[in-house]
C-alpha cells in the first residue's frame, strides 16, 4: 500500500481509502462500533444517529491510514521530505505547556489516546525538536508492526516495545527525553485495573500512573485532532496530571487514572468521529465481589 499509494496523486489515493472505508460497514468492526455507541450514547443518539457517526469514525480511519503512507515515505536524507507535516499540522499555544514541562530538565511522559492521529501527533512533535520515544505493541512475526516501527524512526522516533521492562522507559525520562504512551485501550497482557471511562467501568492500563511514581514526573496529555473548520490538524496539550501526595499509593494511582480518563472522555465527546469506537473497549468485565447486592441475591438463586 504504501508503494502503490506513492505512485499515485494523495488526492486519489485519499479518494479510494475513503472508498474502501465505506466497503468496512459490512466486517465486523462496524459491528463492535454500533455496539459500543450503544453503550455510550444509549437514548442520547437513536440508531439512524449511530449508524451515521459510525460512518464518519470509517472515514476518519480512512484519513488515518492515508496519513500513515505518507508517514512511512519520509527520506530522513532529504530534509524536504515530510515537509507537509509542519504545514498541516498546527501547534497550537498550548505547546508552551510541553517546553515548560521540558525546560525542567526532567523528561516528559506524554499520554493520548486513540483519537485523532497519534502517529501525526507523534512526528510533528519530532519535527519541532522533540527528542523521544513512543512506546508500542509488537507481537512475533507481526508485520503492521514491522511497519509502525520503521515509519517513526523514518520520522525521527523511537519504538519501545510494550512488553519490555519499565528500565529503557525510565531511562529516557531521567535523561530529560519524552515518551509517549497510549493508555485509553484494554490490554489484558499487561496489569490494570477498572476505572471509570466514558460513564461505564473498564479495564483501564496502570503503566502510566506506576511510570509517573518512578519517574517523579506528572502525566502530560496530548492530543492531534482534525479540525474540519480549518481544514487542518490541530496538537494540543493539557495541563499535567500529578500524583495526588495526600492519597496513599493504590488510591493515587487509581484517582490519576480516573483523572486521565476524564480528560480522554472529554476529547471523544467533542470529536466523537475521531475515536477508534471499533476497539473491544469494555470486552473484559470487572468480576462480582461477594460484598456485592448482586453477587449476593445470585448466590440465592
Amino acid at each position: 500500500m504504501r508503494r502503490g499509494a506513492g505512485l499515485l496523486p494523495d488526492a486519489l489515493a485519499f479518494a479510494g481509502l475513503r472508498g474502501a472505508a465505506r466497503l468496512a460497514r459490512f466486517t465486523r468492526f462496524e459491528a463492535r462500533t454500533l455496539a459500543n455507541l450503544e453503550r455510550v450514547y444509549g437514548a442520547e443518539l437513536d440508531a439512524p444517529g449511530r449508524r451515521a457517526l459510525a460512518s464518519a469514525v470509517r472515514l476518519h480511519a480512512a484519513r488515518q491510514v492515508h496519513d500513515w503512507l505518507r508517514l512511512a515515505r519520509t527520506d530522513p536524507a532529504d530534509p524536504r521530505s515530510g515537509r507537509w507535516i509542519e504545514d498541516e499540522v498546527t501547534l497550537d499555544e498550548s505547546f508552551a505547556i510541553y517546553e515548560r514541562e521540558a525546560a525542567r530538565g526532567r523528561g516528559v511522559l506524554i499520554v493520548t489516546a486513540h483519537l485523532g492521529d497519534w502517529e501525526l501527533l507523534a512526528a510533528r512533535l519530532a519535527r519541532a525538536g522533540v527528542q523521544g520515544s513512543v512506546v508500542g505493541y509488537e507481537r512475533a512475526n507481526d508485520p503492521a508492526a514491522r511497519f509502525f516501527a520503521r515509519m517513526r524512526e523514518r520520522n525521527g522516533l523511537r519504538t519501545i516495545r510494550q512488553q519490555e521492562s519499565a528500565r529503557e522507559a525510565l531511562t529516557l525520562l531521567r535523561a530529560g527525553g519524552a515518551l509517549g504512551i497510549l493508555t485509553d485501550l484494554e490490554v489484558k497482557r499487561l496489569h490494570g485495573e477498572f476505572v471509570p471511562f466514558l460513564g461505564h467501568a473498564a479495564l483501564t492500563l496502570t503503566a502510566p500512573a506506576a511510570l509517573a511514581r518512578a519517574s517523579g514526573l506528572p502525566l502530560l496529555p496530548a492530543v492531534c485532532s482534525f479540525d474540519e473548520r480549518e481544514g487542518r490538524w490541530r496538537l494540543r496539550f493539557e495541563e499535567p496530571l500529578a500524583l495526588e501526595t495526600g492519597l496513599e499509593r493504590h488510591a493515587a494511582r487509581t484517582r490519576l487514572l480516573e483523572r486521565q480518563n476524564q480528560v480522554f472522555g472529554r476529547w471523544i465527546r467533542a470529536q466523537p468521529e475521531q475515536w477508534a469506537w471499533h476497539q473491544p473497549r469494555w470486552r473484559t468485565r470487572p468480576q462480582p465481589s461477594p460484598t456485592d447486592d448482586l453477587y449476593k441475591a445470585l448466590m440465592k438463586v
